[in-house]
Parts: structure tokens; C-alpha cells; sequence
């Protein structure tokens, strides 16, 4: 993998050179948008604009969906006669006067079901009409399933949205540092703890800067409304987030891609590119790690056992719009695998046709990576592909766990 000479960084992503998401699925915008909201920490509220269906299959989006201690979605559940009637807007404006009624501080108006797509309907004039009277923060947002995008345009567009919804004039932060779009999710080993944060915060410390907020993995209303606040910002993968990248440079945040922490080398890395970014020597810092010191020594036990052993990296399958697994075509991990010895081949969720190739290798190049690849067309195809390959390892989306077992493989999924 090719690398910036000057920060270790990755080569910078051109939109023309590639585009965010590319090789991943792509996915109804509106079921992206309730993904994100579901697993924000605030009290929010999102008004569905269409049948009551849709959002029916929202909590079996994760299983944790089920466990929300209370459910932030309402649905103005329009009916064939509104739809005939032209009642769909009226439905709207009874639904959004409940839910501020019911004591929410704001309400986000999901034009999303492809119904309401279909006919025309706008939510806008009516969200418009009910914050003036009402004094709520109602936002309509353009959504829907007519036409797949990319995963990794709904994570920009969401994240674009919350900050715009939470951001809070802030005296600025010369000494803070931002982390966008890095696995910054609680950890259900240390109690909910956001580990990557707490490692960032020891090290940044160490060199006189502070830790900002951490969007939008895990984040809170508290991290929106902080972002600007740093003046730092960092992520492995800027593509991902062109939107709320030109809001945060209009706050006045200068960004930087950044290798993503995976695996001793690349987390050096990740924590030098800060040091250069921000004039300040970071390696005595994460040299002073005690992860670090107990990770050297594992390694070199690690490949001793490992090196040499083929493992299949399989991306493309991922269907949950997180950024992390989105960002470098969900190759942010390869660095600790390659780093432990493996020798890995990247399997991909694609058919077999020269304008797939074609795309797949501009955007690998794109990323610098220059490992061989192979297609395989859908979930149900991919065990002789593994059987094909010999691997003796699949780092793996858990759901395609079934068809490793069936190719003999043991698999790995990202955390």
C-alpha cells in the first residue's frame, strides 16, 4: 500500500479517481437516515412521510434497535385515501403538531417512503408553517428507495444534517483535535467505553492538544454540538464525506486524511500525521502507549504463527451505512491483517463483468492497494469461491459466516 511520504498517510482521494462507497452495496436512502438517527444518543424525533410499512421493518435494521429505551420514529401511516385525496400533506401536519406536542425539541421530516416520492408530495411548506407556529426545529429531508445511492453518500448526508441541526456557536479550540469517521463505537468489553477515544484523549495529552468530539460513530448530540469547536479535524477518508466536509471548513476546521489506527505500524502512523498536522512530535507519545508495548511483542508472536497463512478480505457485503466500514472501500483494516503476516487476496460482492473490473481496479488503485482480487456475484456464491482459494482464514461480514463454514473457512468480522 502506497502511502504519503511527508504523514504516512493514505494517497488522498480524488472524487474524480474514485467514488466513496463504490464497491459496497448501495441502499435506500431513507432506510440509511433511520439507521443513523436510531442509534443517536438524543432526543430526536424522525416523522416518516409515507405508509405505515416502512416503518415497521425499522427495528429489524440491529437487533439492539429492539432495546431502545424509547422509539423516536412516528409515521404519518398514510392510507390509500390520502394518497387518492391528496391528503398526504394534511397527514403530515396532524403527525408533526403530535410529536411536538408530545414535548420533543426536534422533529426531522423524512420525505422518504417511495410513496410519497411518487406522488409529489412536499413536506416542505408544511414543516415550514408548523416551526413558525410551533417554535420547533422541523427539517424536511429528501429521501427514498426509488433510487439506490451509495451507502457512504447517506452517512455524509445524515452527518451533514446533525450538525447543521446541533452545532452551537463555540469560542474555538486551537489545542483540540476531531476525529471523523474512525470505529470510535462503545465497546461492549469495556462497558460502553468509546476505547479508541480514550486512547486518542491519552495520547493527544501527551503532546499539549485535546481531544474534540467524534462523529459520527457513537456519537452524541454533545459531540455535534462541540464539532466545531476544534479547529483540528481528522479521517481516514475524506471521500466519504464531501457534505459535511465543506460545512466544517466553513466553520472555519481545517481536515486532514489521516491513516486509519489498524495494527502497530499504521497507528504510529495515525498518530504522527496528527503530530505533523498540528507542529507537534507524537512519537514518544504512542511509543509510551502501554497498549502499544504489550501489542510489539504480541505481534511478533502473532506472525510467527500466522505469516504466510492466506486469508480472504472480503468487502462489499456491509449494509449498515457505518462510515468505518465504508471508508478506503472498507479496507481500513488491511494494514493490521498484512502487518500480522497474512497473505490476503480481497473478495468482493460483485459480478463477474470487464466494467466491474474496470471500476474495481481504478478504485484500488485510487487507494494504492495492489493486492489480487476476486468477484463473487451474491452471499449464496461465495463458498466455492472460498473453497476455490484455499484460504485458511475469511475476515468476513458475520452474516456470510454460514457459507465460510460450508468452504470449511473460519471466519473473523469486523468489530
Amino acid at each position: 500500500m502506497t502511502t504519503d511520504p511527508d504523514t504516512g498517510a493514505p494517497p488522498a482521494c480524488r472524487p474524480a479517481a474514485r467514488t466513496a462507497g463504490d464497491l459496497a452495496q448501495p441502499g435506500c436512502s431513507m432506510t440509511g437516515f433511520a439507521a443513523w438517527l436510531a442509534r443517536l444518543d438524543a432526543d430526536v424525533a424522525v416523522v416518516l412521510f409515507g405508509e405505515r410499512d416502512c416503518a415497521n421493518a425499522f427495528a429489524r435494521l440491529e437487533p439492539e434497535f429492539l432495546a431502545l429505551p424509547r422509539w423516536r420514529f412516528y409515521t404519518t401511516a398514510l392510507r390509500e385515501t390520502d394518497v387518492v385525496a391528496g391528503a398526504a400533506e394534511a397527514r403530515l401536519e396532524q403527525c408533526l403538531r403530535a410529536v411536538v406536542a408530545a414535548g420533543r425539541s426536534r422533529a426531522l421530516a423524512a420525505r422518504g417512503p417511495c410513496t410519497t416520492e411518487m406522488i409529489g408530495a412536499d413536506p416542505g411548506p408544511v414543516c415550514e408553517a408548523v416551526a413558525a407556529e410551533t417554535g420547533a426545529s422541523i427539517l424536511p429531508v429528501r429521501t427514498s428507495g426509488l433510487k439506490p445511492v451509495t451507502q457512504a453518500a447517506v452517512a455524509d448526508e445524515v452527518a451533514d444534517l446533525l450538525l447543521r441541526v446541533f452545532h452551537e456557536p463555540h469560542a474555538r479550540d486551537p489545542d483540540a483535535v476531531s476525529l471523523v469517521g474512525l470505529a470510535t463505537w462503545p465497546s461492549r468489553d469495556a462497558g460502553g467505553t468509546r476505547t479508541l477515544c480514550l486512547e486518542a484523549a491519552e495520547v493527544l495529552r501527551r503532546i499539549g492538544l485535546r481531544l474534540g468530539a467524534a462523529v459520527p460513530a457513537g456519537a452524541t448530540a454533545e459531540d455535534w454540538r462541540s464539532l466545531p469547536r476544534a479547529v483540528t479535524a481528522v479521517a481516514p477518508d475524506l471521500a466519504v464525506f464531501p457534505k459535511l466536509a465543506r460545512r466544517m471548513r466553513w466553520f472555519g476546521m481545517r481536515l486532514r486524511e489521516v491513516p486509519a489506527p489498524s495494527g502497530v505500524e499504521w497507528t504510529d502512523r495515525f498518530y504522527a500525521a496528527i503530530g505533523a498536522m498540528t507542529k507537534r512530535d507524537a512519537v514518544a507519545a504512542t511509543a509510551a502507549l502501554p497498549a502499544r508495548a504489550a501489542a510489539v511483542p504480541a505481534l511478533w508472536r502473532a506472525r510467527s504463527r500466522i505469516g504466510g497463512r492466506r486469508l480472504a478480505y472480503g468487502i462489499g457485503s456491509h449494509h449498515d451505512f457505518r462510515p468505518e466500514l465504508l471508508a478506503r472501500e472498507g479496507l481500513c483494516d488491511l494494514p493490521l491483517l498484512l502487518e500480522l503476516g497474512f497473505k490476503i487476496e480481497v473478495l468482493i460482492q460483485e459480478r463477474d463483468r470487464p466494467e466491474v473490473h474496470k471500476r474495481v481496479r481504478r478504485n484500488l488503485d485510487a487507494l494504492g492497494v495492489d493486492l489480487p482480487y476476486r468477484l463473487f456475484h451474491e452471499p449464496a456464491a461465495l463458498a466455492p469461491v472460498l473453497a476455490a482459494g484455499r484460504f485458511d482464514l475469511a475476515y468476513l461480514a458475520p452474516f456470510l459466516a454460514d457459507q465460510a463454514a460450508t468452504a470449511g473457512v473460519p471466519t473473523l468480522a469486523p468489530p
